[in-house]
């Protein structure tokens, strides 16, 4: 074997055992930048969410206002259901009224974290219910925006 060559297997080797020193701290500064970054991670994801809550208790007295204001065009339109000798449409309508006041009393009554798991725990029980009830609120939602806009 040439110096050359023996110098190039010696050097490999002494390379290789340098790696496996260095690879041992290495993947312990790896392990602990990786465990900063997921405590960073959780800090900023837990900021996130105090956040969203607070604007969520904030902004929860406006909807209920809304969902209010629903409350009476509905038990409005139960009372010409009744004048129009429609008992059971106004029956059913009037119920809606009572259910509409009852989750905007919610609303002004209960904080939001209360409220988010509450929600997710309906939708875990129920979630075509969830669903259906969320597109419904939405349409119904948008339709009295659009009318109270005009």
């Amino acid at each position: 074997m040439s110096d050359t060559d023996d110098r190039f297997m010696h050097g490999d080797n002494r390379q290789q055992s340098n790696n496996g020193t260095g690879g041992s701290q290495g993947s312990d500064q790896a392990r602990q930048n990786r465990e900063q970054a997921q405590q960073k991670a959780r800090e900023t994801a837990d900021r996130a969410r105090e956040e969203a809550l607070r604007r969520a208790d904030a902004q929860k007295g406006f909807v209920a206002d809304y969902i209010s204001n629903f409350s009476e065009a509905v038990r409005s339109m139960a009372m010409q259901f009744k004048d129009q000798d429609q008992v059971s449409l106004a029956d059913y309508t009037y119920r809606l009224a009572d259910r509409t006041d009852t989750l905007a009393d919610r609303l002004r009554d209960e904080n939001s974290e209360s409220l988010l798991k509450q929600a997710q725990d309906f939708s875990r029980r129920e979630p075509a219910l969830f669903i259906g009830g969320m597109v419904a609120g939405g349409f119904l939602l948008s339709r009295f925006l659009k009318s109270s806009n005009r």
